[in-house]
């Protein structure tokens, strides 16, 4: 009985995965830590960034130059924590954070008034860089959400066949055309996904996916990121 007990208290009363003192209360977080997690609101309707003024309205960017994608759902602001444990996701191998940050942006998209996708789509890595890296952090995403949300994830339809330049070495028009014809859709019949990534920068990466979605008859391409880089730079 005491072991039970002991396990029990072990289960029901981990402490929080940031601070790692205090009790979780919802997604992995205190509440402290959830409170002081960065939040984007309001934000454009269509790309997340930062608006002043009432939440749901597109920015003047978006107006004059609407992206091919319709809606844009950020659960946080890429500053701290972010800054720091998606790199280290990424480029460390410490995929243990996904777990709690899946969930807390499955707990974000609670409050989300939008019709659900039919099927959730991660940003695929090329084969070469898969191959070095070991895992696809969106597909890890992708996954986890999925089972929170109760929407399957299509791991195969969209592929990018060929090694591109690191987007964040590139600005502007040289981000556009890194990414020209780097992907691949083989064109099953949805009319509504959602794609997933950890952070949405410019959206050059989710622009182009986007298009080619939309060229093959999909009506909504709806973009899930952890987290978007509230700065002025273009889509």
């Amino acid at each position: 009985m005491h072991e039970m007990t002991v396990n029990r208290r072990l289960f029901f009363n981990q402490n929080c995965n940031l601070c790692l003192l205090h009790p979780q209360t919802r997604a992995g977080l205190c509440h402290r830590c959830l409170a002081d997690m960065p939040r984007i609101a309001p934000a454009c309707h269509r790309c997340a960034l930062p608006l002043e003024g009432t939440d749901g309205l597109i920015c003047g960017r978006c107006q004059k130059r609407p992206p091919p994608f319709d809606h844009t759902f950020a659960a946080f602001a890429y500053r701290f924590p972010l800054s720091q444990l998606i790199p280290l996701i990424k480029y460390q191998g410490q995929t243990g954070h996904l777990g709690w940050l899946a969930d807390s942006l499955a707990c974000a998209l609670q409050d989300y008034t939008g019709a659900l996708p039919q099927v959730l789509i991660p940003i695929p890595l090329a084969p070469s860089r898969l191959r070095r890296r070991g895992y696809n952090q969106a597909a890890l995403l992708a996954g986890r959400l999925g089972r929170q949300l109760g929407i399957p994830t299509d791991l195969h339809n969209l592929a990018k066949p060929r090694e591109t330049a690191h987007q964040m070495e590139l600005k502007g028009e040289a981000r556009r055309r890194n990414l020209r014809g780097a992907f691949n859709w083989h064109d099953p019949a949805y009319d509504h996904v959602a794609l997933i990534d950890d952070v949405m920068t410019t959206g050059t990466t989710v622009s182009e996916i986007s298009r080619l979605l939309k060229k093959s008859g999909i009506r909504r391409v709806d973009i899930w990121v952890l987290a978007r880089t509230p700065s002025p730079g273009e889509h």
